[in-house]
């Protein structure tokens, strides 16, 4: 017959069992946590790792873009630059044929600057070997000529359009009518008369009082008295030159061209 335990012998035996099968757990749990903690450390770099990859494929992207724009722009300035280069020849073609240009208007003023003095030069002898009308003006006119050819500050066009001006106005004197007044000196004493003229076929004048009157021979230089019978028909010219009077026939004196022999 077996004896009963002592209390405490119980205990400790109990205990001894506890602690066996708390080991045992624990021994048996050891392998499983670390690998569910392994598991998890490998979730985490898969997690890092793909971030890392998508940050590069980003990168990597942005980097092609880039790479890409770049090159379209090289295009672009190559496009540009060709177009400058073509540009550039033109305008270096053109700068090339504005200088020959030049060069040939610098020859061009240096034979026209002489053909101008020349011009003028003939204007004033035909206006001093012309009929004597309105010379004061004319020979103003050709006084304002010379002096312009010595101005730089007026270029070779403009002083030619000015001579070419004062030949108009000569020329249109010859297909004109017109009446002024001017002082003339007679027999010693000055006294304006009023002139008729015209073109430089017939030039006539007559005292205010109307008691002289002479016409213009040009053959002698010199004025010619004419007679009362010519007193009415300058009187009259004289009216319609002015247009206060219709225009009408009127006898004057004209010297006529002497036959050639």
């Amino acid at each position: 017959m077996l004896k009963p335990m002592k209390k405490n012998k119980v205990l400790a035996i109990a205990a001894n069992a506890f602690l066996m099968v708390w080991s045992g757990s624990l021994m048996a749990a050891g392998p499983l946590d670390s690998s569910m903690n392994i598991e998890k450390e490998m979730d985490k770099a898969a997690v890092s790792t793909q971030k890392t990859v998508d940050k590069l494929v980003d990168q990597t992207s942005d980097m092609a873009q880039t790479y890409q724009l770049t090159l379209q722009s090289i295009d672009s300035l190559k496009a540009y630059n060709a177009s400058i280069e073509g540009f550039i020849r033109r305008q270096q073609a053109e700068m090339a044929s504005i200088q020959a240009q030049m060069d040939g208007i610098d020859g061009t003023e240096r034979a026209v600057i002489p053909m101008m003095e020349d011009m003028i030069e003939t204007l004033d002898q035909f206006v001093h070997l012309d009929v004597p009308f309105l010379m004061n003006e004319r020979e103003n006119r050709i006084n304002f000529l010379q002096e312009m050819m010595l101005r730089v500050d007026v270029s070779n066009s403009e002083k030619y359009r000015k001579i070419l001006e004062a030949y108009q106005v000569e020329n249109d004197y010859g297909s004109s009518v017109e009446s002024y007044e001017e002082k003339i000196t007679s027999n010693g004493q000055e006294k304006t008369v009023d002139f008729l003229r015209f073109g430089r076929i017939a030039l006539v004048y007559q005292s205010r009082d109307e008691e002289t009157r002479a016409y213009w021979d040009n053959t002698s230089r010199s004025w010619v008295a004419i007679g009362d019978e010519y007193r009415r028909p300058i009187r009259d010219g004289i009216k319609m030159a002015r247009g206060q009077a219709n225009l009408d026939l009127i006898h004057l004196p004209i010297q006529t061209a002497k036959p050639a022999r």
